[in-house]
């Protein structure tokens, strides 16, 4: 039996999505247009205001800034992927004491401002005698963060492989920990992946909450430009925009992860020849 979510737009339908769309596009612009008019009405486009971003000097506390959040950014992501697998397999077992501690770290962590929790470290770590500094306070709560979050991307895309696989590995001898490295985990990759290349964006973009334990991000190098030039609008539009190029990257990274790993089945598919498992036999 086919169920239907939705009827196909029929003529008028599609007549009418097409002027919402074009109605919708002319206003985009229009609001686009407005702004930029006035941002050059109010002198923001002089040359006097873009001028300072052609100097090495403002390059450089760019490129520094620019180098703090990738650094950040980047060992947050492995501590959290890795977070992440640990609490997913720990929600996965079959030990309860495992699944209940995981499952109340998740949501423990999951629950929790990131701001507060970087906040804890860069203030509450020295108050117990643990000195620790602001790179260490932003590391540790994009991990905790988003390592919660990823565990249960971890879990929704192992869970999201077909049961009759999983119970075809048992069939033929498999452990459960084989079973979750060799089947679940492979595929569950091709379905978890545009998921976690956008909370890796999200991780990115996080990595600027470093502002307030004045550790010296993009946006903070920004603050330093714009204090001693006074453009404060042209700098945020410069900083936009890198944010913008890298997340752009990522998007595009997953994106041809995504169709090399079509690419790859397909002639895994067309070469192999099919493999006969004979169960039972002597």
């Amino acid at each position: 039996m086919t169920v239907a979510l939705y009827d196909a737009p029929g003529p008028r339908a599609k007549r009418r999505i097409l002027v919402g769309s074009i109605l919708g596009a002319l206003a985009l612009v229009a609001l686009v247009a407005l702004i930029i008019q006035r941002l050059s009405d109010t002198g923001q486009f002089r040359e006097v205001f873009w001028d300072p971003f052609t100097t090495s000097g403002v390059q450089r506390i760019l490129l520094r800034g620019l180098w703090a959040t990738l650094r950040a950014a980047g060992v947050a992501l492995v501590l959290a992927i890795a977070l992440g697998l640990v609490l997913a397999v720990g929600r996965l077992s079959e030990r309860w004491l495992f699944r209940q501690a995981s499952g109340v770290f998740v949501e423990f962590f999951r629950a929790l401002p990131l701001v507060l929790l970087i906040f804890f470290a860069f203030l509450g770590f020295p108050r117990a005698g643990y000195n620790i500094s602001a790179f260490g306070a932003l590391v540790f709560g994009l991990t905790l963060y988003n390592g919660s979050v990823l565990a249960e991307i971890f879990r929704a895309g192992i869970n999201a492989v077909p049961k009759g696989q999983v119970e075809a590995a048992y069939s033929i001898g498999l452990r459960k920990g084989a079973v979750t490295r060799l089947v679940q985990i492979p595929q569950a990759v091709r379905i978890m992946l545009p998921a976690i290349i956008s909370q890796m964006v999200v991780l990115l973009k996080d990595s600027a909450l470093g502002f307030i334990v004045a550790y010296p991000e993009l946006l903070r190098s920004g603050r330093r430009i714009y204090t001693n030039i006074g453009n404060v609008i042209p700098t945020a539009i410069v900083i936009a925009a890198i944010y913008i190029t890298i997340n752009l990257a990522l998007t595009g990274l997953a994106t041809y992860l995504e169709r090399r790993q079509r690419v790859v089945r397909r002639v895994r598919g067309a070469v192999e020849p099919p493999v006969e498992i004979a169960v039972g036999q002597p």
